[in-house]
This record gives C-alpha cells, structure tokens and sequence, in this order.
C-alpha cells in the first residue's frame, strides 16, 4: 500500500473533483470515525503523525503536502492543486487530471470492465503529454475482436505475423506509443501495459516478459534496442518500493500521468 500522504492526496482530489475549491477538515480525514466498540479508528492524520514524525495534525499535513510537491517536481510537473495551509483550503488547478485521480483511484484493482477503463483513461492521459501515435490496442477491443483482424494490424505497425497473442488475447500489449522519430517499420516502439491495482513486483515480471516476448517478433527491431516496456500502475512509484536489482521494464504511477512542464534544455 502507498504511504499516507498520497491517501491524503487522493481525498483532497476526490473533493476537489467537478469544484474549484474545498476545505479539508480533520473529519473529511476520519478522525471522528469510531469502531463498534466506540473507539477511534485508525486514520489518516494518524498515519500521516506517524510517517512524517510530528506531533500535531497541521504539521503531518504540511509535511504530506512537501513531499507531495516533490514527488510532482522530480516527474517535472506540479501538484494540480494549490492550497492556504493555514486555512485547509484546496483550489483546483488541473480539473481534467483531479477527475482523473478521483475517478481510477475509487476503482482500484477492481475487475471486469474497471481493467479496460483504466486502460483508455491511461491511454487519454498519455495522449496529453507525449506527442507521435498512441495504439490503445489492448482486449478487450471495440474493433478488430478476431486474432487474425488484430494480427493484421499489428503487421501494419512493422510486427511478423508469428506473433502469439497468448491467453491475454493480445500478446501483452495494452498502448503502442510510437515517437515521431524515424518511420515505421524502423521507428521506436515503447509498450505501455495498465495494471489497475498497486505496485507489484511479481505482477510487473511476469507482464514485461510477456511483452518481451511479442516485441521481438517486430521485424525491425529485434534485438537493436530500440524498444521500450513500461507499465503503468493504479499506484504511487516511490523509490523505497522499487526492487534493488536491475528491472526490464519502466514502473509508472498516476502521478507519470500528470501534465509534464515545458522541456528543459541543459546547456553543459
């Protein structure tokens, strides 16, 4: 489970969701909860107390919100809302990705339909920040249901027509970006897999070597490195989470999904 300060960052969006401002008060965070015992249970401002160290409610939130901003400012965007500290008031900055946080984090791991729709609300926010052609070509599809009607179209995009599409229907492709660079077949691909739950290690070895797989059956670009896997999770990737051994894929987490600032140039 991701630490207390994104469960604070996910409520204040949920509030914040179709408004321009709201206030967050110690019961929006579950301090007036009681068990059927009639004790407190255990809460957010308790946890946050806790991960930041503090003794007092308004400094764990303060801390949240730091470490909030930096997280947003080491993925080269920003928080998308702003707030009065001393206040508790939230002011919206970005609606679309506020609804878009609200709405995916209240369906989390959920199954069935949920899996393909945090599939094409990943591919509408990938859509806002990276430029060339998405593919959103994951199964279920509207379109192209039958192997051979999505073989075809893999093989518009430069893939053999050996490709095993496996239990997944899909050969473990989810998103096809194609950066606009060069011109296909000789063009770079990066798969984006969604996984509509938390950050798991398992889960994210098991997906890339399935993608892997179907990568190397691009007629161009086995072997030459210049392909990419990343998977996208309903979740928060901090570094403390992430395994100390060498990865195949690119974890990502909401927050990736966040409108990047303009391009930096580093002149050296």
């Amino acid at each position: 489970m991701f630490s207390a300060s994104f469960e604070l960052f996910e409520i204040i969006c949920r509030e914040l969701k179709g408004r321009d401002s709201c206030f967050i008060t110690n019961e929006d965070l579950g301090s007036e909860t009681e068990d059927q015992t009639g004790g407190k249970l255990d809460d957010v401002l308790d946890n946050l107390r806790l991960e930041h160290n503090v003794a007092d409610n308004q400094s764990a939130i303060a801390a949240a919100l730091e470490l909030l901003e930096r997280h947003f400012q080491s993925r080269r965007s920003e928080l998308p809302f702003s707030y009065e500290l001393n206040i508790r008031q939230f002011k919206t900055r970005d609606k679309e990705f506020v609804r878009f946080i609200a709405d995916v984090s209240g369906r989390r791991s959920s199954g069935g339909n949920y899996a393909k729709e945090f599939e094409n609300a990943t591919c509408n926010r990938l859509a806002k920040k990276l430029t060339g052609t998405l593919h959103n070509v994951g199964h279920p599809r509207k379109k192209l249901r039958t192997a051979a009607k999505y073989k075809k179209y893999l093989q518009k995009l430069g893939f053999e027509s050996r490709v095993i599409l496996g239990n997944e229907r899909d050969g473990g492709f989810d998103i096809l970006w194609f950066p606009p660079f060069g011109a296909n077949p000789v063009a770079p691909v990066v798969s984006v897999q969604c996984k509509n739950g938390l950050f798991s290690r398992s889960v994210a070895r098991e997906a890339s070597g399935r993608t892997a797989e179907t990568l190397l059956c691009h007629s161009m670009l086995r072997g030459n490195g210049v392909h990419m896997s990343a998977i996208v999770f309903n979740d928060y990737i901090e570094p403390g989470r992430l395994p100390n051994k060498p990865i195949t894929y690119i974890p990502l987490g909401l927050s990736d999904l966040a409108v990047a600032k303009d391009i930096e140039i580093s002149e050296i």
